[in-house]
């Protein structure tokens, strides 16, 4: 082994069967299935999978997916490469990084399939942290050698896909960047007939307008998919649009408007905790404190604590205070200064900082209120580019 290892020696199949008896002797539990059929099963799960993913069915299928993970058949077979995708699938779906599993994958050059490759470059560009301009730029190559590998595999759908989240990718960190994609993303999906995907990347599209301060564009693309409603068909979707919505209409200063369609999202059964600051900082603006407090205690009595929670929570606490005319400490805002490039996808740069600019003009002090004011200029720049 040492020497396959080095390249010194080639496996072949009596080595390799030589190999798989003594981990059999070693781990009597270990058992491996010389059964090539199981490649014929495992590869159809893939592709099935990644269908699910296009046609956004994997919420119905997860059983399936588990079931297939724990069956050890396939990961102690020639089919472990195949269980290893459907494993990074799998945590794709859980919003897990995959970055490391599936350059692993890339890296073995194990699949002839084009498809395969579009697939974990695709996972890889959407796995990780976007924190900096080096993890962007890794990010975006992926998706780029992902739609690659999709050029010569006639598949739409998939290219949708990477298209759908390449785009979101832009949103978050160079805005601008996204344009060129959107048509060609809805075109493709639409070719594939995976119409409930292309609902989630208009809807993504009026995010994107949103982004750029175009809100009569993005306003008009939550109406077109909301009077599309008995198409959709179904509650989660149109909870999120009412969602996105309330908070286009916030950003408006459309407190009103902007508390009715996030009521109308929550009683869809939205479980998106974001709509809780449409909430508390709309009733805010409109002198409301008390059902702003009211919203708060319900926010914090309907999620439990995690990493996106917790962020939501630390503006919470420094509302809290100012609604209280009590004075918020420098550590407060600081510590939530720092969290905001780990959730760009919140941009709750766009009630965070006039909340504060307001604040200390309240206090007489005009210029940590100009250096707040400049944070939102430099941020609003940024986030265009």
């Amino acid at each position: 082994m040492s020497k396959i290892e080095a390249g010194k020696q080639e496996m072949d199949d009596a080595t390799f069967k030589k190999a798989i008896s003594f981990f059999e002797n070693l781990d009597p539990d270990f058992h491996f299935s010389f059964d090539l059929s199981l490649v014929d099963h495992a590869d159809a799960f893939v592709f099935k999978c990644i269908q699910s993913l296009i046609f956004v069915t994997y919420p119905s299928s997860m059983y399936e997916i588990e079931n297939f993970i724990d069956h050890s058949q396939y990961r102690d077979s020639f089919a472990f490469f195949h269980y290893l995708v459907v494993q990074n699938i799998y945590e794709c779906i859980q919003e897990k990084d995959c970055m490391e599993s599936t350059q692993y994958l890339i890296d073995s050059n194990f699949f002839v399939d084009p498809r395969y490759y579009a697939l974990l470059y695709d996972i890889n560009g959407a796995s990780g942290s976007l924190k900096n301009d080096q993890m962007f730029m890794r990010q975006i190559q992926s998706f780029q050698k992902a739609l690659g590998f999709c050029h010569g595999a006639n598949c739409d759908g998939l290219r949708g896909l990477i298209l759908y989240h390449l785009i979101l990718i832009y949103k978050q960190y160079k805005c601008l960047g996204a344009f060129q994609y959107l048509e060609e993303c809805e075109h493709s999906l639409e070719k594939a007939g995976a119409y409930r995907r292309l609902l989630y990347a208009k809807l993504n599209k009026g995010n994107f307008y949103i982004k750029l301060g175009l809100y009569p564009l993005a306003q008009e693309i939550y109406r077109n998919l909301e009077h599309s409603q008995s198409q959709i068909d179904e509650k989660e979707m149109i909870s999120r649009i009412c969602a996105s919505s309330s908070w286009c209409s916030l950003l408006q200063g459309k407190y009103e408007e902007a508390i009715e369609k996030a009521r109308k999202a929550e009683r869809l059964g939205s479980r998106f905790p974001d709509i809780y600051i449409t909430f508390a900082y709309g009733y805010y603006k409109l002198g409301d404190i008390q059902s702003a407090r009211q919203s708060i205690t319900r926010f914090r009595h309907s999620f439990s604590s995690d990493p996106r929670v917790n962020f939501i929570n630390s503006f919470f606490t420094i509302l809290e205070r100012i609604m209280d005319d009590k004075n918020v400490p420098d550590y407060l805002i600081e510590r939530l200064f720092k969290k905001l490039p780990d959730f760009r996808d919140v941009e709750l740069e766009m009630v965070l900082y006039p909340l504060l600019s307001d604040y200390y003009c309240s206090l007489g002090s005009f210029q940590e209120a100009y250096r707040i004011q400049k944070r939102w200029n430099d941020y609003l720049q940024f986030a265009n580019l």
